[in-house]
């Protein structure tokens, strides 16, 4: 089994299992360096699409795909081939990238009475409002959680074995131990490892077989 066969299956995988069904913010003409205030931006949102290794830029996305974000990539860590067991395993990892600056008018819901129940704003209440904060990072771990979920109640990914004995990890995008600041997105990532079989034909020995 290749290397890239593994990730397109995963990445197939993950499509199905992790993003689709999830919804999020996303930037105006799929810019995520803009910071639009509710004036000028009346959010959309967009179900993530998951690439393998590299995210694209937005002059390379697939048709249909509106944005590079939301959206998840998976990436190979490292790989091991052990000759003596005839197996490989690889470590990998999938990256969640979101875009959220903060709380526009249509995400406030008003309680209609002592039932329980919500109402959304009308788009005249709605109108103008949008408060900056820092609170899109729970759109990021929603998702980690929803990832967990997935590879934590499946043996196998596509008929591809997940390794039991490797720990799944997760955690935020953190550089030296810091987690930095990228307002107005979000980084978190899972890593897990798949093991399969190891297979190679030496030219040298087909005559034999």
């Amino acid at each position: 089994m290749s290397v890239v066969n593994i990730l397109d299956r995963v990445t197939d995988w993950a499509q199905k299992e992790i993003c689709d069904g999830m919804k999020f913010k996303m930037p105006p003409d799929g810019d995520p360096e803009l910071q639009p205030n509710a004036e000028d931006y009346k959010y959309e949102e967009a179900t993530p699409t998951c690439f393998p290794l590299y995210i694209p830029t937005q002059e390379k996305l697939p048709p249909k795909v509106l944005s590079s974000i939301p959206s998840a990539v998976v990436r190979i860590l490292k790989g091991e081939d052990s000759i003596s067991k005839s197996s490989g395993k690889l470590k990998l990892d999938i990256c969640f990238s979101v875009w959220n600056p903060g709380t526009y008018g249509k995400d406030i819901f008003i309680p209609t009475d002592g039932t329980g129940t919500f109402r959304e704003l009308t788009d005249e209440e709605a109108a103008g409002k949008f408060y900056i904060n820092a609170g899109g990072w729970r759109d990021a771990w929603n998702w980690v959680d929803r990832g967990l979920r997935a590879l934590e109640s499946n043996t196998n990914i596509s008929g591809i074995p997940i390794d039991r004995e490797t720990s799944i990890e997760f955690g935020p995008l953190a550089e030296q131990e810091a987690i930095p600041d990228f307002y107005p997105m979000w980084f978190a990532w899972i890593s897990f490892a798949v093991k399969y079989p190891l297979m190679r034909n030496d030219e040298s020995l087909e005559r034999f077989l």
